[in-house]
């Protein structure tokens, strides 16, 4: 019996399946796969823990037009496309060093590939040399063309790293950081889990509201992303909350992000709108999120429709490491360890309304993780100020 393409597809993605995992096959994983938006348009993409094979190249290109009239794609691109002799068309574009290798694949497959596919040429610095990625093709529809693939394969690598920035809202006004500093300490000196320790509390003046992470692996990156940031303000921040400026937050109750209280890894404060529309800080979260999200630069937290607003307060992941550990094997292993809970049912009931106090929106910062600035708080890449200009 003959197979439809769709059909073939599935087949093989069974097989693989049943090779990599021992897991049963999920059909609305394959019905609903993950999308990624670049350059304002949008993919969809395989599980971004597998490795990228010819198949889930094919699922990746699969929606990509064709390339041979340069009158096809009227639509306007940020990037610029230089005509040059003999109606050669060309264009430049930075991609992290970090990067260069899941381009050219193995033994250069993947380059050939898309040169082949777009009928252009890209050259790509060597390594140890700095400069961009240049493409050069017989139409701009063809550059077009590869510049996506590109940053697809771009999008694709950044997904399996580390985050090494996040949008933050600051929620550490000298009220806050008063009230929480009480509610640590009688935490500490009431509560009867052994597992509870002080470096489990976040420090007071890193307390804030998590809207995204992302991964900028160079600094041209941390520069593109900053600019976004900045357009962000005037397209998606001040429209939202300029009648209501000065915007007021209140961090007020608690609640955890495990299913049993006596078994926790990270207890987080509840934020509200203080006079202000409930949602307003719900709705601006999700579009910076969103933003970010079709730039290329931001996931959006699987399985949720909205950000998790929250100030994390507790959180397992900084328990204090072994002193014994010096070696940086030993230091190794003992980051490999598993976390340990703590049980917060006690903590819960206790100040399950407790107030911590009311900040202003000041502003909005891109952080740096694991860093500190000359205030206490995050290390910024950029800050966008929320007052009324």
């Amino acid at each position: 019996m003959l197979m439809t393409k769709n059909q073939y597809f599935w087949l093989i993605y069974q097989k693989k399946c049943r090779v990599q995992t021992n897991y049963p096959i999920n059909m609305a994983d394959v019905l609903k796969p993950e999308l990624i938006w670049i350059e304002g348009r949008c993919y969809r993409i395989n599980d971004p823990a597998m490795e990228i094979t010819a198949f889930q190249e094919h699922d990746l290109y699969e929606n990509e037009a064709i390339f041979n009239d340069p009158d096809d794609d009227d639509e306007e691109d940020e990037f610029e496309i230089i005509m040059m002799d003999n109606n050669r068309y060309s264009t430049s574009m930075h991609v992290s060093k970090h990067y260069i290798g899941s381009i050219i694949g193995k033994k250069g497959a993947m380059k050939m590939r898309i040169e082949r596919d777009t009928k252009t040429d890209i050259k790509i610095p060597r390594q140890g040399q700095t400069g961009y990625i240049m493409i050069y093709g017989p139409s701009a529809s063809n550059v077009k063309a590869a510049r996506r693939r590109v940053n697809i394969i771009v999008m694709s690598s950044r997904m399996k790293q580390k985050s090494t920035h996040f949008i933050s809202i600051p929620m550490n006004s000298p009220d806050i950081i008063k009230n929480f500093e009480n509610f640590k300490e009688i935490v500490l000196r009431d509560n009867s889990s052994r597992d509870l320790e002080e470096s489990l509390f976040i420090k007071a003046q890193k307390l804030h509201i998590t809207v995204g992470v992302m991964c900028l692996m160079d600094n041209e990156e941390r520069l593109y992303v900053s600019k976004l940031f900045t357009e962000a303000k005037e397209k998606i921040i001040m429209p939202l909350i300029r009648d209501h400026l000065p915007l007021r937050i209140r961090l007020k109750g608690l609640s955890y992000m495990n299913d049993d209280p006596r078994s926790i890894d990270v207890l987080y404060g509840l934020v509200q709108e203080e006079a202000a529309p409930t949602g307003l800080l719900q709705n601006l979260t999700d579009a910076l999120v969103e933003y970010f999200y079709k730039a290329g630069f931001m996931e959006k937290e699987y399985g949720r429709e909205h950000v998790k607003m929250h100030v994390t307060l507790i959180n397992s992941k900084y328990r204090s490491r072994s002193s014994e550990a010096t070696t940086a094997e030993d230091k190794w292993k003992d980051r490999r360890k598993p976390r340990i809970t703590f049980d917060g049912s006690e903590i819960l009931k206790k100040f399950a309304d407790y107030d911590f106090g009311v900040t202003e929106l000041t502003d909005i910062h891109l952080s740096q993780r694991h860093s500190m600035g000359p205030d206490g708080f995050y290390q910024p890449t950029c800050v966008i100020s929320c007052n009324k200009a």
